[in-house]
């Protein structure tokens, strides 16, 4: 799976969505900043270990359930 694979899922998807996805896909995450109670309220700033083995990592950030890395 590359980064654009993943972006491209971000994209059509809100936060919530795009976490159950990365969980599901078995990707190694952490959030930065997050509302727990709520992914789509407020920001959902994620770390993606870079599926492809590399050292990189891929921020994504979401605010109110919206893609924003655009």
């Amino acid at each position: 799976m590359t980064n654009q694979d993943i972006i491209k899922k971000a994209k059509s998807t809100d936060a919530v969505g795009f976490e159950k996805w990365l969980s599901k896909k078995d990707l190694s995450y952490e959030w930065l900043d997050v509302t727990l109670t709520d992914f789509n309220d407020g920001p959902y700033c994620i770390v993606i270990e870079n599926p492809l083995g590399s050292a990189e990592f891929l921020d994504i950030l979401f605010m109110d359930g919206k893609f924003q890395n655009d």
